[in-house]
């Protein structure tokens, strides 16, 4: 499989894909050529004024705004908002936010206001002119300007006002639904990506990224208007509870997305008891939101309410940063994916708010438009790509343990072995040379004593003579002593020919061994060897052994075959203890063994891979 690993030019194609993708938007939705910002003058409705009241105090101001964007923050009074309009005919005023409680716009001839058109989010969807979630009003060929009465008090108002030929408001139109039809499309792609994710790795933080990025994308459906337009057209109450509702969810959801992303699975979420505390909090918000009636609560109860929500807001998102700080130093490459997603959302945020202040009234239009769900778009995006190399990061956690264990575990089993060594070489020192010495010495001593009885002399003799040939044999079998002098061959042809001396079967040797290995290995070999010549003897009735053993240079492989011509045993019957040894010894020294056996012989293969020799050997 080809892998890309140059990561500074991955990341560098990804920024210009993504820059590519927010033009193509821009250009698709902002043609400019017919589409021209209002020139309006405001006024703060302080005195409950007339619609006539209004219109002549706003032909007598002198401050305009030219931007056609209008934005004075929380708002505890209606306002009142004068426009000219185009000397011909075949205009279109939109009003692009769709979150206004009550608009109302009137048409001027001879000063006097006349109502036209009434709509809002206090209003059944159907009050909306065009078959959009913002206001659009066919501008009279015959009126002197229009007044335009704004109510969204106890809450935070924007106001952007375009005039666009009608021409060019089916254009718009038609490429705004296809940049909402790819929004929600690549959203519900990469929630089905997830669901494939978590139904095959069964992490289930995948469920959780799933369910953030649907809040997300129901929040970014509810601040478009689309949700009213399309899922609660008539339930006004329920367009007011949308976007709070939703944006306390994803906040809830982030949270406790974090909070598993920096922590395995299987382990307890990053901080659990703080966040539980904030998510009861933003529950709690919910409960508020969900069962309140916003609608028809007076001002300062809305205020407080918006105020508690932008704190708890601005706390999980403070904390959310406190986990990616937390788990940069350990893992900084997962951590940077998280950050990068977070910025990325964040930097749209903080357009929309300088987008307030901007002079361009095209790029001021596209940002509060488009800027949100650009910004989830982008978190969505390189959330997902965050959490597989979050799976790799804890996959290669895993298996760097599990590798520390297995290391530990060889540890322990070489100083194990290592003991079992040392002890069985001290103990065939101390036969060989100790209690072997002592009954040379007392057959010596019996034989000078005994001269004058010959028959008991010769019995003793022989009795002497096979004890001190046992003793002998049961320390080689403990641990030759001459192994760590003369090496394996030379044990295994010793080996061989005192098996050969015992007369019960004859014992073939082919040995092709040029250098020397690890005492561990060499001394293992050969209890190999020698257990399983001693099965041969106790269960095979053979008459021939054939013993080969070989080393492949290229690799660093010994290959050990011991062949009998017996009876035969079932590999599939459980082993017996000799058995179990020498399997047991093949798994430590990295090996694996084959066994065929029938009625004709047994044929057993060893292979034992990946030997160093020691810079010792001769």
């Amino acid at each position: 499989m080809f892998k890309f690993n140059n990561k500074p030019l991955a990341i560098s194609v990804s920024i210009l894909l993504f820059t590519g993708f927010i033009l193509l938007l821009y250009t698709l939705t902002q043609s400019g050529k017919n589409i021209e910002t209002a020139r309006m003058k405001v006024l703060e409705d302080k005195n409950k004024l007339t619609p006539h009241q209004a219109t002549i105090q706003l032909q007598n101001s002198k401050r305009a705004i030219i931007n056609g964007f209008f934005n004075p923050g929380f708002s505890a009074n209606k306002w009142w908002i004068f426009t000219e309009t185009p000397a011909e005919a075949g205009y279109f005023l939109q009003v692009a936010n769709p979150h206004i409680n009550e608009i109302r716009i009137y048409t001027i001839k001879n000063n006097q206001p006349e109502l036209a058109y009434e709509s809002g989010d206090y209003f059944p969807f159907e009050k909306r002119v065009l078959d959009d979630p913002d206001y659009w009003f066919a501008i009279p060929d015959n009126t002197e300007g229009l007044l335009i009465e704004v109510d969204k008090r106890g809450e935070s108002l924007e106001v952007p006002i375009r005039v666009i030929t009608q021409k060019e408001t089916i254009n718009y139109l038609s490429n705004q639904k296809m940049v909402y039809g790819v929004f929600l499309g690549w959203m519900i792609f990469l929630g089905l990506l997830n669901i494939f994710l978590w139904s095959s790795l069964k992490d289930n933080i995948h469920v959780f990224y799933i369910l953030f990025i649907g809040s997300s994308a129901l929040w970014v459906i509810a601040n478009w208007g689309l949700g009213f337009q399309y899922f609660w057209p008539n339930t006004p109450d329920w367009a007011s509870k949308a976007r709070p509702v939703f944006s306390t969810t994803s906040f809830l959801l982030i949270l406790e997305l974090a909070s598993r992303y920096f922590t395995p699975d299987e382990r307890k979420p990053l901080y659990i008891g703080f966040t539980r505390i904030l998510q009861s909090l933003l529950i709690l918000l919910l409960v508020v939101f969900v069962f309140g009636n916003i609608v028809m609560a007076n001002q300062l109860i809305r205020l407080l309410t918006l105020s508690i929500a932008n704190i708890l807001w601005f706390i999980s998102m403070l904390t959310v940063i406190f986990f990616i700080a937390k788990s940069y130093k350990k893992m900084k490459t997962i951590a940077l994916f998280f950050l990068i997603a977070f910025l990325a959302q964040s930097v749209f945020g903080i357009l929309i708010i300088l987008s307030q202040y901007n002079l361009e009234a095209d790029w001021v239009f596209f940002i509060n438009r488009y800027g949100s769900a650009i910004g989830i778009l982008a978190n969505s995006t390189i959330l997902s790509f965050g959490l597989s190399q979050r799976y790799n990061y804890y996959k290669q956690e895993r298996e760097l343990a599990e590798q520390e264990l297995v290391n530990e575990r060889n540890q322990q089993a070489d100083r194990m072995i290592q003991a079992q060594e040392e002890e069985r070489s001290r103990l065939a020192r101390e036969l060989h040379d100790g209690l072997g010495g002592l009954l040379g010495s007392i057959r010596i001593g019996a034989f000078n004593k005994l001269k004058t009885d010959v028959a008991n002399q010769e019995w003793l003799d022989t009795q002497l003579s096979e004890a001190i040939e046992d003793l002998r044999n049961i320390a080689h079998d403990l641990m030759p002593v001459s192994l760590p002098e003369k090496g394996l061959v030379y044990i295994l042809e010793k080996t061989v020919s005192r098996w050969n001396a015992a007369n019960q079967f004859v014992t073939h040797l082919d040995s092709s061994i040029s250098k020397r290995y690890p005492l561990p290995v060499e001394a293992g070999l050969y209890r190999i060897v020698s257990e399983l010549i001693y099965n041969v003897k106790k269960h095979a009735q053979a008459t021939e052994v054939f013993i080969s053993i070989w080393e492949e240079k290229n690799n660093e492989t010994i290959t050990l075959l011991v062949e009998d011509n017996g009876i035969g045993f079932s590999s599939n019957k459980n082993a017996g203890i000799g058995l179990k040894n020498i399997q047991y010894r093949v798994a430590y020294l990295g090996g694996k063994i084959s066994i065929d056996s029938n009625t004709n012989g047994t044929s057993i293969v060893i292979e034992i891979s990946g030997l160093k020799t020691p810079s010792h050997a001769q």
